[in-house]
């Protein structure tokens, strides 16, 4: 393991556990919440983000040695959604040891939770050949400097994806302050799905079944299931999935653009993730949308 990342996300655990508590400060029991959050988040963080990179590749896991595998703790055998997943696992096991309500302790601690997640992108500078995108170095040597790139050990400089993931999810985080006021779980756990499906598909070190990009799979899934809660309780609203509708559009879209990133299609790299981005708006777009007209019938009902 990585003593150096090791280190670095405990210490961004205390941060963002601080972030939790600023906002929440009076609350009753405030210290034993932190304290639980933090113990149980850290644990099942880890054992979520092993499990998930293990069973994505199960068949490598079994060929290499089915328990070499599992107890291996090379930081580039873990999975930063199963460790997000794991943490959020951790927050529900503490509202149940506390007595509150799970879903109100979450949407409470999403601005601390995003803090978090954008921390241990950007820790991923400790972590060699993670988080990064092959450059050619030499032609574009103006390129070459940290935070854009970073060197490996032969001195190869190679895009820094992961800082680009790190200020999307503090960008995302300013969003959750400023504009989700409600439900700011979903939201923001749609939102932080939403720009990792681009940020997935520059990596080079994204890891794949078949074809497929797992992670980025992941994030759509992600995205598809917060819509979908959308649909679900607007039951008497006409068109009712519609937001889904667009969705399952805008993924067949994007395994498209995939396809021809691949170079199985011929469409030049910058115009498939200039129409990549465009349907990231539009997704965000219809996010929104499906949000107001879930408020608008469930306020109907009340």
């Amino acid at each position: 393991m990585n003593l150096q990342y090791a280190l670095w996300f405990l210490g961004s655990v205390v941060i963002s556990l601080g972030l939790f508590a600023l906002m929440n400060r009076g609350k009753k029991g405030l210290f034993t919440q932190c304290l639980l959050m933090g113990l149980f988040g850290t644990v099942l963080g880890a054992v979520c983000a092993k499990l998930v990179f293990y069973l994505s590749l199960i068949d490598f896991m079994v060929m290499r040695g089915w328990l070499k595998s599992l107890v291996d703790v090379t930081m580039g055998t873990f999975s930063y959604y199963g460790g997000v997943a794991g943490f959020c696992l951790g927050v529900v096991l503490s509202a149940r040891l506390t007595r509150q309500k799970p879903m109100a302790l979450l949407d409470s601690f999403a601005p601390a939770g995003l803090l978090l997640a954008a921390l241990a992108r950007f820790g991923e500078y400790f972590l060699d050949g993670v988080g990064i995108r092959d450059m050619l170095y030499w032609e574009h040597p103006e390129l070459c400097f940290f935070p854009l790139a970073v060197s490996n050990e032969y001195e190869e400089w190679l895009y820094a994806v992961f800082m680009l993931e790190g200020l999307l999810t503090l960008g995302v985080l300013a969003l959750c302050l400023t504009r989700l006021k409600k439900r700011r779980f979903l939201r923001s756990l749609f939102y932080l799905c939403l720009i990792q499906i681009l940020c997935e598909s520059l990596r080079t070190d994204s890891f794949t079944w078949l074809f497929v990009r797992v992670e980025q799979l992941f994030c759509m899934l992600g995205v598809a299931g917060v819509l979908l809660v959308y649909c679900i309780k607007t039951p008497g609203v006409p068109r009712r999935w519609l937001p889904i509708a667009y969705c399952l559009l805008a993924a067949g879209v994007f395994v498209v653009l995939e396809f021809a990133l691949n170079g199985k299609i011929p469409i030049p790299q910058n115009v498939c993730y200039a129409i990549m981005v465009a349907g990231l708006i539009a997704l965000g777009l219809n996010e929104s949308w499906a949000f107001r007209r879930m408020e608008k019938e469930l306020s109907h009902k009340a």
